[in-house]
């Protein structure tokens, strides 16, 4: 899987711009299945956050929840329970300690909505250290966005 996982921050650093659409259609074109690419540019982002954070004192929640196509929300799901997301969880702390720039981390932990929160939160005046996150709601369906 590493491969994959390399292919799709290669295209998040090469595209900073592009819809989370757009990185799916190009991670799909190496070949990787539509739910396995929707996976990766769910869960990367939120490892890279998770890893640059690690030591702020932001508290994270080890679930999440998928929007379903009724509106509703499905249960929470722990993150720890989708093999992807220790691959994904791996593949950050592995580029890290290789001595990747900050701001090669960055650029795709910026992808993450729990980034945006956080980074909300401490323009609003919070700390980091007092910030407890709720479980991220994942806006895809399971097998991915028609694209």
């Amino acid at each position: 899987m590493n491969p994959v996982i390399a292919d799709a921050v290669a295209m998040f650093r090469e595209f900073p711009t592009s819809s989370d659409e757009e990185i799916l259609r190009k991670v799909v074109a190496t070949g990787c299945d539509r739910a396995t690419a929707a996976r990766l540019i769910e869960f990367v982002p939120m490892a890279y956050c998770r890893l640059l954070l690690a030591d702020s004192g932001v508290r994270f929640s080890s679930c999440f929840q998928r929007k379903l196509a009724d509106g509703r929300l499905s249960s929470e799901q722990r993150l720890a329970a989708n093999p992807l997301w220790a691959e994904a969880m791996s593949f950050a702390e592995a580029e890290k300690k290789t001595g990747i720039t900050a701001k090669s981390l960055l650029v795709v932990a910026a992808r993450s909505a729990e980034f945006d929160a956080a980074n909300q939160l401490v323009n609003q005046g919070s700390k980091l250290v007092d910030l407890v996150l709720l479980p991220i709601v994942l806006q895809w369906p399971e097998e991915g966005p028609d694209v």
